[in-house]
């Protein structure tokens, strides 16, 4: 079976620069004898250049004036004048050939036509999945984020609830809760003193300090609160006389 083809006109982007064409454009009814003229070229497109209306039957001015939908005096005129500047040629049998046609011919088959709309369907998908892959990877960083700034806040919240400096209130209604003998007041001079650090660590659970100093201090009567207490520290470290001295005089200064 014998493919089809098919034609079209290649119009270059300067066609209306050309000089012929702005000597016709710039005549009374000049752009009516150029679109008459492109009309002329499509009609000779299936015939490389050749207008005829059959074998027998050659076109004249009335049939080209219908075929195109243009005034007959246009017709007319137009003839004359593209004759004139080489853009027609009226043949020994009346045919008529359009010189510009074949210099602006395209031609394809079936065949090229289903490979084209082939490659533009690739294309078409290329780009379809590089835009989705685009929405999908900012989709999941929109998301990432989301869950970055999630996990900050709980973070933050984590760490708020480790750690938080008590009030002597606190201080005092957990040791009536415990039910033991700890000085709160005393407990909380001797952790302001030392930025509320346990040993060289910052304190990480107050409650727990409390229930140190309870077990170190026992029943024990508290009536010095500076000699008695830095032994309370959970560091159990050794407290010099000297070191005692300069404990009394930072509570005092913190009072």
């Amino acid at each position: 079976m014998t493919e089809k083809k098919f034609y079209w006109l290649k119009l270059d982007r300067n066609f209306f620069k050309r000089h012929d064409i702005r000597i016709i454009e710039d005549m009374p009814n000049g752009k009516e004898y150029v679109l008459f003229y492109m009309k002329l070229l499509l009609e000779s497109i299936d015939h490389e250049g050749m207008l005829r209306f059959n074998d027998l039957v050659p076109y004249n001015d009335q049939m080209l004036a219908t075929i195109t939908n243009t005034n007959i005096d246009i017709v007319r005129s137009a003839i004359k004048m593209f004759q004139q500047l080489s853009l027609m040629e009226i043949l020994d049998d009346q045919t008529i050939f359009i010189t510009d046609t074949n210099k602006m011919l395209g031609e394809s088959t079936s065949t090229h036509r289903v490979q084209r709309f082939r490659v533009n369907q690739k294309i078409f998908s290329l780009v379809q999945n590089e835009t989705q892959r685009n929405v999908t990877e900012t989709l999941h960083g929109t998301e990432l984020e989301k869950e970055l700034e999630i996990d900050k806040e709980k973070d933050k919240e984590y760490v708020g609830k480790r750690f938080t400096i008590p009030t002597l209130d606190d201080v005092k209604s957990y040791c009536l809760e415990r039910k033991n003998k700890v000085d709160a007041e005393m407990f909380i001079d001797f952790y302001t003193s030392k930025n509320w650090l346990v040993g060289k660590s910052k304190m990480k659970d107050w409650k727990a300090s409390v229930r140190t100093w309870e077990k170190s201090n026992g029943n024990r009567k508290q009536n010095d609160r500076v000699d008695v207490q830095p032994n309370f520290d959970e560091s159990h470290a050794t407290v010099s006389e000297e070191e005692k001295q300069k404990m009394k005089e930072r509570i005092k200064a913190l009072r």
